[in-house]
């Protein structure tokens, strides 16, 4: 046969003899020893180690018995005991050692519970425990979340957002990536730039397009707004139980961050948290102190990592990526803009700002119901559907619109289709009136020629005769029957003689009253807070144009006066109409220029006080005068 030697496990030749078989009926089996018939050779040197084998080693079997530290035959393949047993097997000592089936059953049967040594035996579990144990788990992890405030939240595609609290607020950490809304339906993807740019429904997309980048969405997804009808409702862009932050929830977000110390130098005032609530990767580097894009290791201390994803423009272009992010708020600003939060790259702080709705930006999540979908006035609806004045339970989507200056019923319209209310006085004379806050007021001037026990009020028309009046009596402006009535303030008193143990006479119809100087103030306050201002503010006293006709005044250059433009004039609908006024010396003055109204409360023993509303000024003026004067009068309910 074939036979090769090595020495050190490197072959050194090899030699081709038949006559190298071993008989051992002959001779006995030496090693280290040769004898050539006549001489004996041995071997000059030592033996390591000696092996027998039923079959020729491999060359790669021979290296390793040398290269082997312990002698071991080092394997690197798959070696086959071809179905026959491995006897006598010490028991392992090392990691990697083979162990023997008794050494193993003997360990497992003596494990009693913990996992971390064999030495144990395992504790087994039913069905209903292993369920029972990863409940409690859940809980355990639950409130591990709610004591740190920490957790996430799965939307509607099955994306999952880390979620971190602020204060009272929770807001998710990462940007939203949902492409359906709540209830299923699919919020298109928009890649063409003339299509976005025509957009007035819901979209998004990837920056850039592509779709290694972050999601982007036009102001109508956050919205819902998925069609062009507006009677469908719109479609709920948030996770169940989160919805897209109002401009208020931000600046509470800021406010907190900023009163938290988490300004870039530690101040607890000025707006310097975009550090704090920036990422620390992807932002274009500066140099200017505090600033997002200096030393970006720094940054995001909040936890918040806004990403600088850039925006897709209005006109469907993309920029931005790298020095800004955008998000968006629920809040719109105009018809055509909303508000939103800014970050740039060389800023420092968190900046608000609104944008065209058709920019596609990121948006966060905050958790809780919208606060506008909660009815603060309990009458059953909330601003999302629909209530204008979710403060006031009187009004609310077709609610019945009253006579108060409100627009009740929602439709955008104030006090209209609405059947007349009226009072009639003692003499047969129908008044309209309407309601301001609690108050309801006529909105005609009184007409009647008898008290309400039905005593004349005498009609004087001679102006010495006027001049010396010290009880009630009227008269027709310029004594023309086709103009208003003026009254003294003596028949508003019901002065009806000389006599100051003879009791006063009512001049108002029964339930109703000559409004005093204080149903004045409270008139005067509540069309202020309610926006009749002619400028819509609610502070100070511009209310005039909004109580005086439509017609009838002098005109007017004045920004807000009466006379200027007077169709703008009686949103209030108290239609004051210029009558002028009677002197006490019974002459007539200011038709076309003044509205004047007495109210039923003296200032002095000569005086009271009026409301008195000129066709060049925008207030109404609180004022008092002689009571022989001749005035217009209103009622004011009981």
């Amino acid at each position: 046969g074939n036979y090769t030697f090595y020495l050190n496990g490197e072959a050194i030749g090899s030699e081709n003899n038949n006559n190298m078989i071993f008989d051992y009926g002959i001779k006995p089996f030496s090693i280290g020893k040769h004898h050539d018939g006549s001489n004996l050779f041995y071997l000059n040197g030592s033996l390591d180690d000696v092996g027998l084998w039923n079959r020729a080693l491999s060359e790669q079997e021979i290296q390793n018995l040398y290269t082997s530290s312990n002698g071991d035959i080092l394997l690197n393949g798959t070696v086959s005991a071809e179905s026959n047993q491995i006897k006598n097997v010490a028991d392992p000592t090392d990691a990697q050692d083979a162990a023997t089936k008794n050494y193993v059953d003997s360990n497992v049967n003596a494990f009693s519970g913990s996992y971390n040594d064999l030495t144990d035996k395992p504790t087994t579990y039913t069905q209903s425990e292993v369920d029972a144990l990863i409940l409690d788990l859940q809980d355990q992890i639950a409130a591990m979340q709610a004591s740190t405030g920490s957790g996430t939240v799965t939307d509607q595609d099955g994306n999952s957002y880390p979620y971190l609290t602020y204060g009272d607020q929770i807001w998710t950490v990462k940007n939203a990536e949902v492409v359906t809304y709540r209830d299923g339906t699919t919020i298109p993807q928009v890649t063409d730039a003339t299509e976005w740019s025509n957009l007035t429904t819901g979209a998004w997309c990837y920056f850039d397009n592509d779709p290694t980048k972050g999601k982007l969405y036009n102001w109508f997804a956050v919205m819902g707004i998925h069609d062009n009808d507006e009677n469908t409702p719109n479609k709920e862009f948030a996770p169940e139980g989160w919805h897209v932050p109002t401009d208020a929830e931000w600046t509470t977000l800021e406010n907190y961050l900023i009163s938290n110390g988490y300004n870039y130098d530690g101040a607890t005032s000025g707006n310097k948290i975009a550090k704090a609530m920036a990422s620390t990767t992807g932002w274009t580097s500066s140099t200017i102190d505090g600033a997002i894009g200096n030393n970006q290791s720094l940054n995001n201390r909040t936890g918040f990592n806004a990403i600088p994803e850039g925006y897709r423009a209005g006109i469907g272009s993309f920029t931005g990526e790298g020095p800004i992010t955008i998000f968006w708020s629920s809040t719109q600003n105009s018809t055509n803009n909303a508000w939103g939060r800014y970050m740039n790259n060389s800023y420092i702080e968190l900046n608000r700002s609104n944008y065209n709705k058709q920019l596609g930006v990121s948006v966060r999540f905050v958790r809780g119901l919208h606060p506008n979908d909660i009815d603060n006035d309990n009458d059953g609806y909330t601003e999302n559907q629909g209530d204008c004045d979710d403060t006031d339970a009187s009004t609310y989507p077709g609610a019945t619109e009253l006579a108060d200056g409100k627009d009740n019923d929602c439709d955008g319209e104030i006090d209209e289709d609405l059947e007349t209310s009226t009072v009639t006085d003692q003499d047969g004379n129908t008044y309209e009136f309407k309601s301001y806050g609690d108050q309801n007021w006529s909105v005609e001037n009184a007409e009647m020629v008898t008290y309400r026990d039905g005593t004349v009020i005498p009609q004087v028309t001679d102006n010495t005769e006027w001049s010396n009046l010290t009880t009630g009596a009227w008269c027709y402006y310029d004594n023309d029957s086709s103009k208003g009535k003026l009254y003294n303030w003596y028949a508003v008193a019901g002065i009806h003689d000389t006599d100051p143990n003879t009791p006063n006479k009512e001049l108002a119809p029964d339930g109703w009253h000559v409004p005093r100087d204080v149903d004045w103030t409270i008139l005067e306050e509540h069309l202020i807070a309610n926006g009749y201002n002619y400028d819509d503010t609610t502070t100070e006293n511009k209310i005039a144009k909004a109580m005086a006709s439509n017609t009838g005044w002098n005109s007017s250059t004045v920004l807000g006066a009466i006379g200027n433009d007077q169709s703008l004039n009686n949103s209030s609908g108290f239609n004051a109409f210029p009558e002028g006024y009677r002197n006490y010396d019974g002459s007539f003055n200011y038709e076309g220029y003044d509205a004047i109204f007495w109210s039923s409360t003296e200032s002095n023993s000569g005086n009271a006080w009026y409301r008195y509303l000129f066709y060049n000024t925008s207030d109404l003026y609180r004022g008092n005068f002689n009571k022989q004067v001749g005035f217009s009068v209103r009622f004011v309910r009981d």
